[in-house]
């Protein structure tokens, strides 16, 4: 008879490694359909570089937003297997209509060919929306909590550096020089890579649905949207979960902003960047997240380690800030971007590693898919942030408005306007007279053009510039009248001429030099970082001494921690631990996501502790009661506190001691338990043995067991917490080969 499916032991398992193939290869293509889909339509006229620039994000994130709640719905309803795989198989039929729009576009010439390429990158949103649900939301069911931020570094390392290789790649196949202008061939290349994804696919074992009883919402909105309202009520509810999703949405927001930033600091360049010299120099945020992600995995241990979260919004903080005095300086520039996607890492593994982990198990896809949900409207934020950023600097003059001479050149469109990569690079306007002559901007690349072919008996004035410094408006078509009119910008201390082509019944619009927004804009980045780094801490206020704690654990312990899923998520708690020393404490708060005050009992005298671990404890507010008989004052006293922190929601930690009738641990239990219905959850932590490193004491197992009633007596306490202490051997070393023995058996 077949098993039930059980987590593996290790990541080096046949279903994590199909599951990283086959998202790496998603990613990549996800990226190189939107890049080849953006040049190309850039280079058949299809989209202006502005417009291309503006759509492609609409274009792919559209459907996260439209289409959560079902693929939340499918990603529980299902095995996440079989999700997998079905949008594997998918992803092949999208790149063959791209290899369709690529061919109908060379080939025949066709206008709809470029359309059809653009409606691919909305068809691999569509794929992703609901591919990665089931991604995210199957990684909890195939490993287990203490290898969760292990997998999860080596998952967000491979999709970051698949964002690298297929953007790089849809700018390198796209160019002319590659495949001559002939871009079906990327259409083969992206149908071959997503073959070998969705056959990589197959390799991945089946796992039962979480939820496969739930039924379907309905298609009408108010239906089929309910769910997604009820899940962002649950999700704020939970403190763990509103910290994971609230974090992981600002990731979105800065790097959306920062995005922004980078395209504005391009375009006062001299020459201007084009899109692909800013997508690879932001690209490079990736390869840091891909460096960043598995050290933050491992670095973790066996647990989800909030500690490393400060550590990575700090840097973050730092990398934007330096980047904004290396904005001349591109190696430099370059350097801080790597170092800001390095430090994110630290920052994002975590927090997506709590999301996975503390969404409920029957609905893990529903909670990621109204996270992306969330992460949608975040990138749209920072798109109206910036946007209005920069409109209040241009009102508030803190950008200097350039002085423009207008009507330069007023006459007749003469051709069509030529572009190259996607920016005007020539344009002839025939000025009546007498004497009738011809002003002509830029480089001619038309070869009748270049060989002298023009206008007959009309004298022409060639104004040499480079095609960086020519700006057209929309929907000119020769034959228009037309004004030109031109500014100068200093850049890099030299004066540039800047020439603006519009439709002589146009106003002229104002220009002003943006060169020093971006300092600024980084600046402002760095100030929000840091203000969303104390929003978290309000939520989890102890999130700093975790950081404390995880610098201090490094090289003297190594935590693992089980059943971290009994720790309710919102509501007040009890938890009646064995801790007796100061150590102990720290090892369990270092294991929780909530907010713990500890009231601790030592049977012996308190040892000496040092600077550090002293400041710990009155930070956070934990209560030492001496060894023996407590005199009713303090226990008063600690009894009030812990009154306190239960009415605030938080999480209260008690010792329990032998005495169960007249002990401090009955008596402050007994009084708390006449306030407050709190469930009373059993914590166990001690130095245990390990089959693979007998002789290392460093190693600390916290085992934290099912809830008990609200009014459970000492007794029943300590019983439940003896059984946690003598089951504690078969959760280390022998309960991971127990699980090794499961598998092999399928």
């Amino acid at each position: 008879m077949q098993q039930s499916f059980q987590p593996y032991p290790t990541l080096a398992n046949r279903t994590f490694i199909g599951l990283i193939i086959a998202q790496f290869l998603a990613a990549f293509n996800d990226q190189c359909i939107h890049a080849a889909a953006m040049f190309y339509a850039i280079r058949t006229d299809t989209l202006t570089e502005a417009s291309a620039i503006s759509l492609m994000p609409i274009l792919f994130y559209a459907p996260w937003a439209i289409f959560c709640t079902l693929a939340g719905y499918l990603a529980d309803r299902y095995s996440k297997q079989q999700t997998l795989i079905f949008w594997k198989f998918v992803e092949i039929a999208i790149t063959l209509v791209a290899l369709l729009g690529f061919w109908l576009g060379n080939a025949w010439k066709l206008p709809i060919g470029p359309w059809i390429v653009l409606a691919s990158v909305f068809l691999m949103g569509l794929h992703s929306a609901f591919f990665v649900p089931a991604k995210y939301g199957v990684m909890p069911e195939i490993l287990p909590h203490s290898l969760l931020s292990k997998g999860n570094g080596v998952l967000e390392s491979t999709s970051f550096l698949a964002v690298i290789f297929g953007t790089v790649a849809g700018g390198i196949l796209s160019d002319k020089r590659v495949f001559k202008g002939q871009e079906e061939f990327i259409g083969l290349v992206l149908v071959g890579l997503a073959i070998v994804g969705a056959l990589a696919s197959l390799i991945i074992r089946r796992m039962p649905a979480a939820n496969p009883d739930r039924p379907f919402p309905g298609l009408l909105p108010q239906n089929l949207y309910r769910p997604l309202w009820k899940n962002l009520g649950m999700l704020f509810r939970s403190r763990p979960l509103a910290l994971a999703v609230l974090g992981i949405a600002f990731f979105t927001f800065i790097v959306a902003f920062m995005r922004q930033t980078m395209y504005m600091h391009g375009e006062t360049r001299s020459p201007r960047w084009d899109e692909f010299h800013i997508s690879v120099v932001v690209g490079t945020v990736a390869l840091g997240i891909g460096l960043g992600s598995p050290l933050a995995g491992w670095l973790s241990g066996g647990k989800v380690e909030l500690g490393l979260v400060p550590l990575g919004a700090l840097g973050m903080a730092a990398a934007t800030f330096a980047a904004s005095f290396m904005l001349d300086w591109e190696p430099g520039l370059v350097i801080c971007i790597v170092a800001l996607g390095f430090c994110v890492g630290f920052y994002f593994v975590p927090l997506y590693a709590l999301l996975q982990h503390r969404a409920p198990r029957s609905s893990k896809g529903d909670v990621i898919a109204t996270s992306n949900f969330i992460n949608v409207n975040g990138a749209i934020m920072s798109s109206l942030f910036f946007f209005g950023v920069v409109a209040l600097a241009h009102w508030m003059q803190l950008t200097p408005r350039i002085e423009q001479r207008d009507n330069f050149v007023a006459g007749r469109l003469l051709r069509p306007i030529e572009y190259h990569n996607g920016r005007p690079s020539f344009f002839e306007v025939e000025v009546p007279g007498p004497p009738q002559r011809i002003v002509a901007f830029g480089q001619p690349r038309s070869p009748s053009i270049r060989n002298g072919e023009q206008e007959e008996d009309i004298e022409t004035t060639r104004i040499s510039v480079d095609e960086s410094e020519l700006q057209v408006g929309a929907g000119l078509q020769p034959g228009m009248e037309v004004i030109v009119s031109t500014y100068v910008m200093h850049l890099d201390g030299h004066p540039v001429v800047h020439y603006r082509l519009r439709a002589a019944d146009q106003k002229l619009k104002p220009v002003y030099d943006n060169q020093g927004m971006p300092r600024f804009l980084f600046v402002g980045g760095s100030v929000m970082t840091l203000i969303v780094l104390l929003v978290l801490c309000r939520m989890l206020p102890d999130f700093f001494i975790r950081t404390l704690l995880w610098v201090r654990a490094q090289g003297r312990y190594s935590i693992r921690v089980t059943g971290i899923q009994y720790l309710p998520s919102e509501e007040p708690a009890i938890l009646a631990t064995n801790c007796q020393r100061f150590t102990e404490t720290m090892h369990v708060l270092a294991c929780t996501d909530r907010s713990v005050r500890f009231i601790l009992h030592e049977t012996q005298p308190m040892e000496e502790h040092s600077t550090v671990l002293r400041f710990l404890a009155k930070i956070t507010g934990m209560l030492v009661l001496p060894p023996g008989v407590v005199s009713p004052l303090v226990l008063s006293e600690a009894t009030n506190a812990a009154q306190r922190t239960l009415e605030q929601g938080d999480v209260v930690a008690l010792t329990v001691d032998d005495d169960t009738e007249h002990g401090v641990f009955a008596n402050l239990l007994g009084a708390l338990q006449q306030r407050f219905a709190a469930s009373i959850v059993p914590v166990y932590c001690a130095a245990l043995p390990d089959a693979r490193r007998p002789d290392d004491p460093k190693h600390v197992r916290v085992i934290i067991g099912s809830p008990l009633s609200p009014h459970s007596t000492p007794q029943e306490v300590r019983h439940a917490l003896a059984q946690l202490a003598s089951g504690s051997a078969e959760l280390g070393s022998a309960g991971e080969l127990t699980a090794s023995a499961t598998h092999a058996e399928h």
